[in-house]
């Protein structure tokens, strides 16, 4: 927000959305509220039955229409819920790209804190113009993406 992004939050526990709030955020009532305010949706879930919650309950993320919007999936996951959760989002006409926090279970720290894979068919020119100007980290780390087959 204070490089002059719009920011619409969503939370399971809508009370960790009140300091967002407080600093100008909009607070959707569902994922899919949120998602559809959003031309980028960033998630970090806690585990393979939140993500299943969050992006395909009957109000989920993906439960209208999502084509064009680009989701970079921040969970620390098992690999095979990642390649699932992609082939669902390319499905819907829109693209993934995954970068998780933590890897094995353990969070990744330092320079390695942002490392991203590309899904499916994003440019990367275009998902580093929508993250560079938010994640510091990001430029440091773009050119080290790794493909992941989905």
């Amino acid at each position: 927000m204070n490089l002059g992004h719009e920011l619409t939050v969503w939370n399971r526990t809508a009370e960790k959305t009140q300091p967002l709030a407080a600093a100008g955020a909009k607070v959707a009532a569902t994922p899919f509220q949120a998602a559809s305010f959003s031309e980028t949706v960033i998630t970090i879930l806690t585990d393979a039955a939140a993500i299943d919650t969050a992006y395909h309950a009957r109000d989920g993320l993906l439960s209208g229409s999502v084509a064009g919007k680009l989701f970079i999936e921040m969970s620390t996951v098992r690999p095979e819920t990642e390649r699932e959760l992609a082939a669902r989002i390319r499905e819907k006409g829109a693209a993934m790209i995954e970068c998780p926090v933590g890897r094995n279970g353990r969070p990744r720290t330092g320079r390695k804190a942002l490392r991203l894979r590309r899904r499916g068919s994003v440019r990367c020119r275009n998902a580093r113009g929508r993250c560079s100007s938010s994640c510091a980290a990001a430029s440091s780390t773009w050119d080290r993406w790794v493909p992941v087959r989905a």
